[in-house]
């Protein structure tokens, strides 16, 4: 892990490349009310960055571990949904600029709802329907294009 000021300097002047986790189960998709910025108080798909010499697929699975309570050998199959920029206006350090995220979402599908163990990094952890977050404005615009992209795929 960096420093606060070391951080502080890379996210204000490069991006991040980071793994969010789309868990699916039942046609809902796993959602946490964040408490940090750059999305506090918004549900989103739990996730990090990656860290230096951390393999991708390591980093899926400490993700899984710290932010859900999965254990490793619960992920089956995890679908590489392709390279997306998130945009942020402001950052985890607040309004005085900006966050680049490079994120490499993985969609997860469970045949039975996973045992979930809350984190500190979310108020609450729900499923929600695809089809509402893809069709309700008032979830995140890039949530709504994660799952308009699951919802167009069958399940591996």
């Amino acid at each position: 892990m960096l420093e606060k000021e070391t951080f502080k300097t890379v996210v204000k002047n490069t991006p991040l490349v980071s793994i969010d986790l789309c868990i699916v189960w039942d046609g809902k998709i796993l959602l946490g009310k964040r408490k940090n910025d750059p999305l506090k108080g918004v549900f989103f798909t739990p996730g990090g960055r990656i860290l230096k010499n951390e393999a991708h697929i390591d980093c899926l699975n400490r993700l899984a571990s710290s932010e859900l309570g999965l254990i490793v050998g619960d992920i089956k199959q995890p679908e590489l949904m392709g390279v997306w920029d998130h945009f942020y206006e402001n950052s985890i350090f607040g309004e005085g600029f900006s966050t680049h995220y490079v994120n490499l979402p993985h969609c997860i599908h469970y045949n039975q709802r996973p045992e979930i163990l809350p984190d500190d990094q979310h108020d609450t952890l729900e499923w929600f329907d695809l089809n509402k977050v893809a069709n309700d404005n008032n979830f995140h615009k890039y949530l709504q294009s994660y799952a308009s992209w699951i919802i167009s795929r069958k399940p591996q």
